[in-house]
């Protein structure tokens, strides 16, 4: 088995759905990991938005597309030779209530400590993300202290607890009907912020590897847009190859 991981940070706020219909007072919530609780992207999701984005640019030719999202022709599917996994929340930005920042990037040992899973899963790889032991002084987010401080996929992340992190609320925005110009209805939508950072494997049989290459080489670097109301902009993130 083969395997790559990507990293996908977010340049504008994002909107992924749950699908569920609400009677709170947020209309919309994102999408949540059923055990976690933290926000997540799930592999259809991940899949879709990828496969969108190779259809319309010529990174891929249709035949790559069609090998590594599958087909349908004459009533026949067939099936993608690559597989994609749910994208888990590694970290996402809350406003600083003190410090030397407008905000911090927070996420919690949970969240790190499934990423380290997936390294000696599907690559076999032991690499621990740095950890500093000393707690941090004059630091908070919404008026939790900030604990612990780490380095992972290149962004300087510090941790609170789990109870802590659930303890926040994601944002939330108001989202205006209008017909004709006139507003009619006035709805609140939940977001996952910009620079909030997600992750996923993407995973090939051993007889893939050429074309596990190919779509590695494509996808690096890329902005796609995942999720809804890309008319207004929301979901675009930009998507890399995380190396080592």
């Amino acid at each position: 088995m083969l395997a790559i991981m990507l990293k996908i940070k977010c340049i504008t706020n994002l909107h992924v759905g749950n699908g569920d219909v609400n009677y709170n007072i947020i209309d919309n919530e994102v999408e949540k990991d059923p055990v976690t609780c933290y926000p997540m992207i799930n592999a259809s999701g991940v899949k879709g938005a990828m496969r969108e984005h190779f259809s319309k640019s010529r990174r891929l030719s249709s035949k790559d597309v069609d090998n590594i999202f599958g087909s349908e022709s004459s009533g026949q599917t067939t099936s993608g030779k690559l597989k994609f996994l749910d994208a888990d929340m590694l970290t996402i930005p809350m406003r600083a209530s003190s410090g030397d920042s407008a905000y911090y990037l927070v996420s919690t040992n949970k969240a790190l400590d499934r990423y380290v899973k997936y390294c000696k899963i599907f690559f076999g790889n032991d690499t621990m993300y740095l950890e500093q032991d000393e707690k941090i002084q004059g630091k908070s987010v919404e008026g939790v202290a900030l604990a612990k401080k780490t380095l992972l996929l290149d962004e300087e992340i510090y941790l609170i607890s789990d109870n802590e992190f659930k303890g926040i609320p994601l944002p939330v925005v108001a989202r205006n009907k209008l017909e004709n110009g006139i507003s009619k209805n006035l709805w609140y939508e939940e977001i996952v912020p910009h620079e909030s950072v997600f992750y996923f494997p993407v995973i090939a049989g051993d007889e893939d590897k050429e074309l596990l290459e190919k779509f590695r080489n494509a996808v690096d670097s890329q902005v796609i847009q995942f999720g809804a109301n890309a008319s207004i902009g929301y979901g675009l993130c930009m998507v890399t190859v995380v190396e080592g």
